[in-house]
């Protein structure tokens, strides 16, 4: 067989053989690494100033491609991590190993992305990035990208959190994991469609949970559902009343920790798995609910069959 023929067919092999095998991710823990590099050559620093130029020359500068999306995405500065690192100085020492385990959890990580690509329709393995982060995300994608704020998404509870503020106290060990959080993220870049008003943003967040429970039996909001299933009628009727009004206000609802008070924070996320669960179950065809779940644009008639809709009393 002519020479140029044998490297067709060992090429053409070569690709049935990945495409049976699968997809497998690109799972990036480098700027973790380059993270903690930088870190260390702080205690050279003799100035704020300096410790600016390490940070970024050390840190930001070496960004890798997927990173560097992260941090257009979420505007992230030299001079802002440089202030919560000297803020939190406790909480950086204690969340260090934390998030350099994550290297050894890269076979977990893909095992959860491949049952994803089992059970939900059409979906793309995406990639992961986990980086450190301004400890205001935990996660967000980027088309088929996961972007992953390490220093939220591995905190545990056995953290130093005496530094940290009320807000960042109810955030950091109530996360679940990073597999927990790669798989919330990971429903998201399967997700089809634009968050338009209150619903839908409220079920895009909402679903992720569910759809990620029901795949995997992970949550990352635990602490939310709970307080919500606890004032369920409340929050049923009250946000009923919001969505009648086609409110777009989602301060109430997603993204407010910080001005939530004594009540919990981000309860949208409870809302909107409640609305999905409730579709889901009366649905006899489940995988045609899982398509329907998948499509915003399907979002406000999930709702109307829900049993969400009609109130609580």
């Amino acid at each position: 067989m002519p020479t140029k023929h044998c490297i067709f067919l060992f090429m053409y092999l070569l690709s049935v053989s990945s495409f049976c095998l699968g997809q497998h991710p690109s799972i990036s823990t480098t700027d973790i690494n380059n993270f903690w590099r930088a870190y260390d050559k702080l205690n050279t620093a003799q100035s704020k100033e300096d410790s600016v130029t390490i940070i970024q020359t050390e840190y930001i500068d070496q960004a890798t491609n997927q990173f560097k999306t992260f941090i257009r995405i979420r505007k992230f500065t030299a001079a802002e991590y440089v202030k919560i690192i000297g803020r939190y100085p406790q909480f950086w020492n204690s969340v260090r190993p934390l998030t350099e385990n994550i290297v050894d959890r890269k076979n977990e990580i893909e095992g959860i992305l491949k049952k994803f690509e089992r059970e939900l329709p059409a979906f793309k393995i995406p990639d992961v990035c986990f980086a450190i982060g301004c400890l205001r995300t935990g996660g967000t994608t980027s088309g088929n990208l996961i972007l992953i704020g390490s220093e939220i998404a591995a905190a545990d509870k056995q953290v130093v959190k005496d530094e940290l503020t009320p807000w960042l106290n109810s955030i950091i060990g109530n996360t679940g994991d990073i597999v927990s959080m790669v798989a919330h993220e990971a429903v998201h870049t399967r997700q089809k469609g634009r968050n338009t008003d209150l619903l839908v943003s409220v079920m895009n967040e909402g679903v992720a949970d569910f759809v990620t429970e029901l795949v995997t039996g992970l949550n990352i909001n635990s602490h939310i559902h709970e307080y919500g299933k606890a004032h369920a009628c409340e929050i049923q009727n009250e946000f009923n009343e919001a969505v009648k009004q086609k409110s777009t206000d989602l301060k109430p609802w997603l993204y407010n920790g910080s001005s939530a008070g004594s009540r919990m924070h981000d309860l949208g996320y409870y809302i909107g798995y409640a609305i999905a669960e409730s579709f889901y179950e009366k649905q006899t065809d489940k995988q045609k609910a899982l398509e329907w779940l998948l499509d915003k644009s399907k979002y406000k008639k999930i709702y109307e069959l829900s049993d969400y809709s009609e109130g609580c009393n």
